[in-house]
Formats: C-alpha cells, sequence, structure tokens
C-alpha cells in the first residue's frame, strides 16, 4: 500500500529530523570539546594538582630554630618538644565546619581562633598552619581516634620556642612569634612553608636568617579516605645556626637583680671597652617573652597595655634621657684638647652663676671656692662646667657630642634603637624658631636642656674614655655555629675609630674620674680590691605643673669602667626619677662591676647607702668641704637671653 504523503513531504520530513539530529550532536560534541578545553588547557594545572592530590600530599618540614646562648654556653633560647594540631587548608571539606567540630574535642577559645585566622593570611592553601600548641595527651587522642572524620587535621610533634629566664633577656634575645601576612614582607615566603613562627624583636629578629634554618619536604602517599598509607620521597630540613652571644649571664642576672628586684625603672648597659662586645644589657620593668610565642593572649597584652613602666620599651637601645652630669667628661676633654683650658685650670666656683641678669645655681649653693679639673669632675661642680659652657659656645659643644658618638644610633646587632638628640643652633631656629642663647650653652654645659642620649650610646662613650680614645661599635652576637658541621663563624667587631685624643687631656679626664670614685660623688660604687673610674650624673625631668611652676624628677646615672689602668667592663646605668645625687644608680652598677670582676663574692650591703639617700642624706655627704651641705632640690632655670 502506497503512503498518501507526496514524495516531497516525506523528503522534507526527513531532512529536518536529519539536520535536527545532526544539530544535537554538533552541540554536544561543542559542549564535549568545551569542557576538554576546560580541563586541559584552561585549568590544567588546577585539575592535574587535585588529581596528583588523590594520592599524594606534599608535607612541608619545618627545621630545628638554632639556640642562643651566653657566651659562656647557657641557654638563652631553645625548643622544646610538644604537640599541635594543624590543619592544612586545601585538604578540609569546610573550613569553619572543621573549626566547629574540633571546638568540640579540643579547648579553642576566641584568642585561638583569630590567632589561626591571622596566620592563614597571605600563606598558600596547601601550607600546613597550626590552629593551637602545647596539647594535652587527652586532647590528642580525641583527635586522633577521629582522624578518618577530619580530613586535612592532624596531630604533629613540633618544636616550641622556649625562653628559660623569661623577662631577664626579653628585649636583648627578643622572641618569635606566629608568622603574618607583614612579616613576609621582608622575607620570601617560600623560605616559611612549614614554619609556625618567626623572628619578631631582638637578636632574634636581626639574625633571623642565620637562625631559622631551611626547610625540608616529605611527599606522602595517602589513600582514599585522606590518611597517609606512606612516605615516597623526602629531604630532611637544616637546622638553623646556634647563636653564641657575648652576653654573661651573671652579669645580666646581677644588673636585673639590682634594678628590677627592687622594682625601678631604667637600664644597664655594660661592655667590653676595647671591643664593644655588650656583656649585659637589661631594661626594666621587663615581660615574659614567652608570652609572645604562640600569640599573646589578650589578659597578658593588657597587663602589658596598661602597665605605667612600659615594659615593652627597650629603654637600653631606645630610652632618651638627658645625661645629666655624666657629660661633664666629653665637655672636659673637648675643652681640653682644643686648648680652651688647661689641665691646670683653676676657677672660683661659689654657689651661683650670673649671666644675662639670671641666676644658675649649683647643686651645693654654699659654692666649692678655688676648683680645677679633678675636683670639679669629682665633686661634679655646676659653675666650673657653667663657665666653661660659656668659654665653648654650642659649637665646640656640638663637636663633643658629636665625637664621641651622641646624636647617632650605634651599629648593634638589634632592630631599631634610637639616635637620640644632640642640639644645634640650626635645630633649635628650625623647631622652635629661637635663636640658641648662651644661656642655653650654660644648661647644656651640665648635661641637661635639649641634650637625649640613650644608655647604650652612654656606655659606648665611656669606653672611649677608657680605652685611650678610641669609639667602639657595640656587639651582642660573637658567633655562628652550624649544628651538623660544627663550623664556627665569627661575627666580626667592627673596627674602633680613632678619636685621636691627646694624652694630657685624657689623664686629666681619668684623674678627676678615678677621684669621683675614691673621695667624690661615686664614692659608694667603690669595690674593695678593684680600682673604679666613674662619673654620677642627675637630670631633672619635668613631670607636671602646679601653683604655676614646673614641677621635676630627678633621673640618677652613673658611667665609668674598671679596672682603671687595665679596663675589663665600662657601665652606664640610668634609674628614673631614682632621686638627687644618683643613690638609685651607684649600687646597680656596683653589682654589674663586682658580677663580673669578682663573680662569687659577696659584696658588703648597700642598704645602709640607700636608707640615707631615702632620708635625704647623699652617701657621699660627709666628704664635702667643712660648713657645706647637699640640696635635695635644684631648680632648673629657664633658658633666657642674656
Amino acid at each position: 500500500m502506497k503512503s498518501s504523503k507526496p514524495p516531497f513531504r516525506q523528503s522534507s520530513s526527513f531532512r529536518i529530523r536529519l539536520w535536527t539530529a545532526s544539530l544535537l550532536i554538533l552541540i554536544m560534541l561543542l559542549a564535549l570539546l568545551s569542557r576538554l578545553v576546560d580541563l586541559d588547557v584552561l585549568h590544567y594545572n588546577k585539575f592535574r594538582t587535585l588529581a596528583h592530590n588523590n594520592h599524594v600530599a606534599l608535607v612541608p618540614v619545618a627545621p630545628p630554630r638554632g639556640d642562643i646562648v651566653d657566651d659562656h654556653g647557657a641557654i638563652l633560647a631553645e625548643n622544646r618538644p610538644t604537640f599541635a594540631v594543624e590543619i592544612t587548608p586545601d585538604q578540609v571539606q569546610g573550613l569553619q565546619a572543621t573549626l566547629d567540630r574540633l571546638q568540640k574535642l579540643i579547648r579553642l577559645d576566641h584568642h585561638d581562633l583569630q590567632r589561626f585566622h591571622d596566620r592563614l593570611a597571605g600563606r598558600p592553601g596547601f601550607d600546613p598552619v597550626i590552629l593551637k600548641a602545647d596539647l594535652s595527651q587527652s586532647e590528642v587522642a580525641a583527635i586522633a581516634v577521629r582522624s578518618w572524620q577530619l580530613p586535612g587535621v592532624r596531630v604533629v610533634a613540633v618544636l616550641h620556642r622556649y625562653y628559660p629566664y623569661g623577662a631577664l633577656f626579653s628585649h636583648v634575645v627578643g622572641y618569635v612569634g606566629p608568622i603574618t601576612a607583614t612579616d613576609l614582607r621582608d622575607f620570601h615566603a617560600r623560605s616559611y612553608l612549614g614554619r609556625n613562627y618567626i623572628g619578631k624583636t631582638g637578636l632574634e629578629r636581626f639574625y633571623e636568617r642565620q637562625l631559622r634554618g631551611t626547610v625540608g619536604y616529605q611527599i606522602k602517599d595517602i589513600n582514599a579516605a585522606g590518611l597517609q598509607v606512606g612516605t615516597l620521597r623526602s629531604q630532611a630540613p637544616l637546622a638553623g645556626d646556634r647563636l653564641v652571644t657575648h652576653l654573661r649571664l651573671r652579669v645580666q642576672k646581677a644588673a636585673a637583680k639590682a634594678l628590677q628586684g627592687k622594682g625601678y625603672r631604667g637600664a644597664v648597659v655594660a661592655m667590653n671597652p676595647h671591643t664593644g662586645a655588650v656583656l649585659a644589657m637589661v631594661t626594666s620593668p621587663g615581660f615574659d617573652a614567652n608570652w609572645f610565642v604562640d600569640g599573646i593572649s589578650t589578659p597578658h597584652w593588657k597587663t602589658l597595655l596598661d602597665d605605667p613602666g612600659r615594659p615593652l620599651m627597650n629603654r637600653a637601645d631606645n630610652g632618651l634621657y638627658p645625661p645629666g652630669s655624666c657629660a661633664k667628661p666629653f665637655f672636659s676633654l673637648q675643652a681640653l684638647q682644643d686648648n680652651v683650658i688647661s689641665p691646670g685650670y683653676h676657677t672660683f666656683c661659689g654657689g651661683n652663676f650670673q649671666l644675662g641678669g639670671h641666676t644658675y645655681w649649683d647643686w651645693n649653693r654654699s659654692g666649692f671656692g678655688n676648683t680645677g679639673l679633678t675636683k670639679a669632675l669629682a665633686w661634679s661642680v655646676d659653675v666650673f662646667y657653667y663657665k666653661l659652657a660659656v668659654k665653648m659656645g654650642i659649637s665646640l659643644q656640638d663637636k663633643a657630642l658629636w665625637r664621641f658618638g651622641f646624636g647617632r644610633r650605634p651599629a648593634i646587632d638589634l632592630p631599631g634603637g634610637a639616635a637620640g638628640l644632640v642640639p644645634t643652633s640650626r635645630w633649635k631656629q628650625s623647631h622652635l624658631h629661637t635663636p640658641w642663647y648662651t644661656g642655653d650653652s650654660v644648661i647644656l654645659g651640665i648635661g641637661q636642656g635639649y641634650l637625649l642620649v640613650t644608655p647604650l650610646q652612654l656606655a659606648r662613650a665611656v669606653s672611649t674614655l677608657a680605652n685611650g680614645g678610641f669609639l667602639v661599635q657595640p656587639r651582642i652576637g660573637k658567633t655562628m655555629v652550624n649544628p651538623l658541621s660544627g663550623e664556627k663563624i665569627s661575627l666580626p667587631l667592627s673596627a674602633p675609630v680613632n678619636l685621636h685624643v691627646s694624652a694630657p687631656a685624657l689623664h686629666a679626664v681619668h684623674l678627676g674620674m678615678e677621684a669621683c670614685v675614691n673621695s667624690g660623688t661615686c664614692r659608694s660604687v667603690s669595690i674593695p680590691g678593684i680600682s673604679i673610674a666613674g662619673k654620677t650624673g642627675t637630670a631633672q625631668i619635668p613631670v607636671g605643673h602646679k601653683n604655676g611652676r614646673t614641677i621635676y624628677n630627678n633621673d640618677s646615672l652613673f658611667i665609668g669602667w674598671a679596672p682603671v689602668h687595665h679596663p675589663k667592663i665600662a657601665v652606664a646605668v640610668v634609674v628614673e626619677y631614682g632621686g638627687h645625687n644618683a643613690w638609685q644608680a651607684l649600687p646597680v652598677a656596683r653589682a654589674v662591676i663586682r658580677a663580673y670582676l669578682q663573680p662569687g663574692r659577696k659584696g658588703k650591703s648597700v642598704q645602709s647607702t640607700e636608707k640615707l639617700a631615702k632620708r635625704g642624706q647623699a652617701p657621699y655627704s660627709s666628704q664635702l668641704p667643712q660648713g657645706r651641705k647637699v640640696l635635695s632640690t635644684l631648680a632648673l632655670p629657664k633658658f633666657t637671653k642674656p
């Protein structure tokens, strides 16, 4: 039976079906082709990595961080083993869900979670990140038995940075902390794969590249459940170098006990005057460096911020103080060197000095009579230095200060640090918009006014007096030791700069500073069997106003060295609000010098000295010329135009 449709209609219907089928096939082919292009061209690296990670995992292995030790091998910073839980972001099935599940297994507070997210910032997703360290045994067990339910989460044994002496070396050794994106701006991010910590302050920061070591890796074979079943290949990490320092534990302890133990605010710096090797560097108050290793907690951070003593500040290298009478030896030496005065120069010193209608008082208002350089240094005669300042003028005063390293930050192996301030005529005009007056020089002559220095600068400057006129460059690090080969690489000390100080000028200053300890204002720092040269300083600091008058407090300072003729240690001490006559700084310096030169020997108590000073009697007041007494206060005159 023949079809009722005409032949041309049958042909047209067939062609429509054919074109429709062809179009569908073409669309499917294009979809398949586009998917192939997407997989094999546009996102090849992504899917290749995903396919690879279905059976292998690259695990960075952090190296042990190098220890930091003192000159005799005492550990100042080390690594201690502990357990931690870490998360590899690329391997988890929902990061927030994983964190929620872990919160049910271990103790995680807001601080732990915030620290974890901070660590994630700026790091690749395949790099494991510590969630919490120092896990208890029960926490380790809780995660281990559920590891099959927690892909991307594992418990690992890690080396935890530890500071055995807590606050004792917190400012000089510094501390490590969790790596942040900000840290990685200064270091190559690849060098920190698998690492948890980076040096934040102190030696930990300055020697970060030597201490950190080299990251290793393991290529792990994993099953479909994400569990590791073997190691395909590995490269062991290389441990960081051990840093041996010039620091001496017993000297640091003695300085801290004398300073921190009495609740004083201030700083101590002790160094070898010939080489600049730093023997001790103490800031009070301090803080426990261990608080920062895993990221400081909110309560600890608030404690430090609320402390009026500002424990986070490294006063030794960043604290700015007027040097007071500790500046007098340097002005004396420059005046002798430039023939402004001779070693035999004498002048009458009453209780005050008149200039331009203004009276500048001596600390001893009864005066000292006829005074030469030795007596002026021994008794810190202000009138002598008022007159000397007028003779020198600001240009020569500035020359003296710049010459001995003030106004420039010493090139020490610590990050940061302050340069201080050496005032000049140009500085005053540009900052205060007033000219430099002779009265400004008078005040500068006793180390007051605009002059600001750091304890580190004072220690370096007095080292120059001790070693015969060579400006040393301070250095804390001594040697880097390779942990595998034992090879020692010395950290070279910079060559001292010869200031070409004349021998007669230096001898004259030495006599005055020696007399200061033997019979003058430094007498209570003396130690039987040890010859010491030194100089006290009292710097007035404005602390407020009352009844239209400025209220001042006194910082106590001391600089000196020992033994006098064969110097082995130079010391600078600053005690904030330490009272008049430097009575608080002297026992601190005494303890430091004794700890270095007479280790193991107990000195007689200085409590009687402190009791006298607290009652308003200076420990050396009995040595003043008859009929003269020490004043408990000193009014700092205002700068006036002569």
